[in-house]
């Protein structure tokens, strides 16, 4: 935030006055007389005068203390561990009690609500509200995370909301707000103000979040980020790293994943300034404070491969080979590292001994017991999904293959496993894979009955399955040329699932006679009435109250639906790009979302704006085959555009 002095000095006084739980107004000159009368031995002396022998003394000590609001709150944090209890106790309920008010009327409504009664809340719900704050905007967020870190008692609270502050910093860029030579200009006036407002906060000194803000504020100063500077703080910390929980009560202790969260944040600094050696530095120096624990290792190397530190993700493997060799998930991740960095013999290694780990019988084998065989067999799927999700496809193929080769068809783990390859298959627009995926399947629905009946038991379409198919054998025609005989095979598919409307919208771009033209623009226009009355029945039912009233995310749905049909087909493109904008007003950062409403863009005539809202959509799926396809397809007609204007 802009805070001028006086507005700091205005931020200062309501933060008191809240604290004390004033609720009329008081006049600015005796608050301002009351804080600047008080110096730090009368705070001191009142503290002591909690544990008097009068009871109207300590009455009239606590009452002093809480009169005085902020300005003794640094005091009395120090005097939860007063050696008198009584004073302790004290201290405790005038530091953490009901009475001490977070926000301030300048705050924004969110944050209002974050901190409403933030103190009544567990260490855990604050932790969480403290999160909650920082995905807000910057401008919302900066101020009372500082606040936050300032003056929350639990020093483990103080730390995670200086974490927070500062990982404001490493929030990514996305199209629709890179900097520019403006916007550099305003971060850098920002920045001041925000290195200024931190500088004025007097930290409180020997608190490790105090010495990370400090530096952080001259980092905001200097407009760079001071690598030596930041490892000799994490160097320091190293030598407080708490021996048990019970060490981060303490202002003088860190955890190891404390410290890991600044380390990570650091190198993340790093590389928003264009120093990726700083920060490979920075995490492989530390490597050996990364706990010996699967699910961090997943978590460390993910964020290291989602950030191209490959070699980090190396260093790790060396560093716990024996856990890693044991997890298939950290062994594909070491294998995408070693690709990145063209080792393709040693990538192949990996993901070969990442297949091996859960063993399925081959055939006439039945060393595997059948349940074992099943959990395996889930196992890699799962693993395959989350391959894709990394756009690892050439190995999640082998781990949905070897559940497919190694299980008979007629089991539904097999089922599922070439339902979600084929799914794979679809988005790559390898229509001949789908339909060698899902033939064996489909004719074997087709000629047992007892098959059929167990599948539909766990609500498995047989009719969405033949009609995947027939789709994706119609795309296949056309893809070698023989649009007509995809007609009838497209008809077919769109017959069995009226609900898939990408095969409508194949139909409609294939080139045909009068006839076709006319049969599909009557189903198309029979399907854009169905998604209006969809989308008015959604918009009436969510006016009724009980159990059945449509929900948010079921109006943004169908809104969706519209939009995607008719951009990419024919009608009503301005509507369709409202009722888009609107999807995403309901459920904002939905790549699907974001993917329908670049396609209106593009519908209308609004190149630059379809390209600018379809990267940002890549940035949040960076693997999908469909988003990537369509952004190449816009960037493709903005270019020939502008070709054509110059």
């Amino acid at each position: 935030m802009n805070l001028s002095a006086c507005r700091r000095r205005t931020f200062v006084m309501v933060a008191v006055w809240a604290w004390v739980g004033i609720g009329s107004a008081v006049p600015c000159s005796a608050v301002q007389q009351d804080l600047s009368a008080v110096s730090d031995a009368e705070i001191a002396r009142l503290i002591e005068g909690l544990a008097s022998d009068s009871y109207a003394m300590r009455l009239r000590c606590r009452d002093r203390l809480m009169r005085i609001g902020l300005a003794a709150f640094d005091q009395l944090r120090d005097a939860r561990n007063h050696p008198d209890s009584e004073v302790a106790i004290v201290a405790r309920r005038l530091t953490s009690g009901l009475r001490v008010q977070w926000s301030t009327p300048t705050d924004a409504t969110e944050v209002r609500e974050l901190l409403s009664e933030y103190s009544s809340h567990s260490v855990a719900q604050r932790q969480m509200r403290i999160e909650s704050i920082a995905d807000l905007p910057r401008g919302d967020a900066f101020s009372p995370l500082l606040r936050l870190a300032r003056f929350e008692p639990e020093p483990a609270l103080a730390r995670a909301a200086a974490l927070a502050l500062i990982g404001l910093d490493t929030r990514p860029a996305t199209s629709l707000h890179r900097r520019t030579p403006e916007t550099n200009s305003q971060s850098s006036v920002r920045d001041g103000l925000e290195a200024a407002q931190i500088e004025a906060s007097s930290l409180p000194p020997g608190r490790i979040s105090s010495a990370w803000l400090q530096q952080y504020a001259a980092d905001l100063r200097s407009g760079r980020l001071d690598v030596p500077a930041w490892e000799k703080l994490i160097s320091q910390n190293r030598e407080h790293l708490a021996l048990d929980d019970g060490d981060l009560i303490s202002e003088s202790s860190i955890s190891a994943t404390e410290l890991l969260d600044l380390i990570a944040l650091t190198a993340e600094r790093a590389l928003a300034h264009d120093s990726k050696d700083d920060a490979v530095g920075l995490m492989i120096a530390n490597v050996d404070l990364i706990p010996a624990k699967t699910q961090r290792l997943i978590e460390i190397s993910t964020w290291a491969l989602e950030h191209s530190l490959d070699r980090v993700v190396v260093e790790l493997y060396e560093s716990q080979r024996e856990l890693v060799e044991k997890s298939p998930i950290l062994l594909y991740s070491v294998a995408e590292a070693f690709s990145h960095l063209d080792r393709e013999i040693d990538a192949s290694k990996l993901a070969e001994a990442a297949l091996a780990i859960n063993p399925l019988a081959q055939e006439g084998d039945s060393a595997v017991h059948p349940q074992t065989l099943e959990y395996n067999a889930l196992a890699h799927i799962e693993i395959a999904a989350e391959l894709v999700q990394r756009g690892l496809f050439r190995w999640a193929e082998q781990e949905f293959e070897i559940v497919i080769d190694r299980l008979p068809v007629d089991t539904a783990v097999s089922s599922f496993a070439r339902l979600r390859l084929a799914e794979m298959f679809g988005e790559m627009q390898r229509h001949a894979d789908v339909v060698r995926t899902l033939t064996p399947l489909t004719e074997r629905i087709s000629q047992d009955d007892e098959f059929r009946e167990r599948l539909i038991a766990r609500r498995f379409s047989y009719t969405d399955v033949q009609s995947n198919l027939d789709f994706h054998r119609g795309l296949l025609m056309i893809q070698q040329g023989d649009s007509e005989a995809a007609k009838p095979v497209l008809r077919k598919a769109y017959d069995m699932d009226k609900d898939n409307i990408d095969i409508l919208i194949a139909m409609y771009r294939l080139d045909g006679d009068e006839q076709w033209r006319e049969s599909v623009a009557s189903i198309l226009d029979e399907q854009i009435r169905m998604a209006q009355s969809e989308i008015d029945d959604a918009r009436n039912n969510m006016q009724r109250l009980g159990p059945f009233r449509t929900s948010d995310l079921e109006l943004a749905q169908h809104l969706n639906a519209y939009a995607w049909l008719v951009s990419n087909t024919a009608g009503d493109t301005d509507k369709a790009l409202r009722y888009s904008k609107e999807s995403l007003r309901i459920s904002p950062g939905r790549s699907a979302l974001m993917d329908t409403c670049a396609r209106c863009y593009f519908a209308v005539g609004d190149l630059e704006a379809a390209v600018k809202m379809q990267t940002e959509a890549c940035e949040l799926t960076p693997h999908s085959p469909p988003l990537l396809r369509q952004l190449k397809e816009f960037r493709d007609a903005l270019q020939a555009s502008q070709k054509r204007i110059d």
